[in-house]
């Protein structure tokens, strides 16, 4: 049983592979930026350091959302040979555009606040009247949010809305509630949470939270913003009830000191159990007596490949 964490940086790694260890079990990190993916013909191969990867029962990746674009066909290739992931195809396209992440709970009747996403200004000044001030407003380049501003009346929409002057793909409007935070790591059915306060039109950082215990209701919620997005370990941020983000990046450190707890253990108990569940069923390519791998190197690699 072997497991996989693949991050940015080794730092946001060495937890979880140390925790995994401890509990006699096979961990290994892998720098993303080590990663390759190589088609050919019919088939695509993931290769780390020019050899390709060696299977995997779990597969536990740290990424930012905004690398969408790599991570996403490596989703699909992991899922193609059986491994068990975190992260779920589609997931990281949701998580780096903001609109269609708000459809997408939409959709699965999660609980938001009401939004209205449009690529014309016109558009966005007439439908702001079927929603109620304050507005959290937003302009978009691309998938990227080029300006993020509270707006408490249809004068202050109006003047921010005009003082664009770059070429703008698309805004977002959302009703704000001027109200505390509750931050939560979902790590399968256990979740641990922190409550920010919300003071002068600041939200405190998670870092400055207080533990929190969540209720039934907001329980659910959380259980179904992070899979509505194709999350199993996931950072949900709710206000007032709603669902205001969902983020596979999780500030570790910050939730171990205010939960008192050492949360890398949770999640190496989770992919633990993920990893037995998944064992046996990886598509291994036909391998005799470990023939493939000793002869993969020679001139006669191609006949294994």
């Amino acid at each position: 049983m072997d497991i996989l964490i693949l991050a940015e940086k080794k730092k946001n790694a060495e937890m979880f592979v140390s925790a995994i260890k401890a509990k006699g079990h096979n961990a290994t990190y892998i720098r993303l930026s080590k990663i390759i993916l190589v088609s050919k013909q019919n088939e695509s191969l993931i290769k780390s350091k020019g050899e390709e990867l060696a299977p995997y029962d779990a597969v536990f990746i740290q990424a930012r959302t905004t690398l969408a674009p790599f991570i996403e066909p490596l989703l699909d290739q992991l899922e193609s040979e059986g491994c068990y992931t975190t992260s779920k195809k589609g997931s990281y396209y949701i998580g780096m555009n903001e609109p269609y992440q708000f459809v997408t709970l939409s959709v699965a009747k999660a609980p938001i606040p009401k939004s209205i996403t449009s690529g014309n200004a016109k558009n966005i000044e007439h439908l702001s009247k079927k929603l109620t001030y304050p507005l959290l407003a937003k302009s978009f380049i691309g998938r990227t949010v080029q300006q993020a501003i509270v707006v408490n009346n249809a004068r202050a929409l109006n003047s921010y809305i005009k003082s664009i002057k770059t070429e703008i793909d698309g805004f977002m409007l959302r009703q704000f509630s001027k109200a505390d935070i509750i931050s939560s790591v979902m790590i399968g059915k256990k979740i641990f949470s922190v409550k920010r306060k919300f003071t002068d039109g600041i939200t405190a950082e998670i870092s400055e939270g207080k533990i929190y215990k969540v209720s039934e209701s907001e329980t659910k919620t959380i259980f179904s913003a992070a899979k509505a997005c194709g999350y199993d370990i996931a950072r949900v941020d709710l206000c007032k009830g709603k669902i205001v983000k969902v983020d596979p990046i999780i500030p570790w450190t910050d939730f171990n000191k205010i939960c008192s707890e050492r949360i890398e253990d949770y999640v190496a108990d989770f992919l633990i159990e993920q990893a037995i569940q998944n064992e046996g069923k990886r598509k291994v390519k036909y391998d005799f007596l470990g023939l493939r791998k000793i002869f993969g190197k020679t001139i006669l690699g191609w006949l294994f490949k």
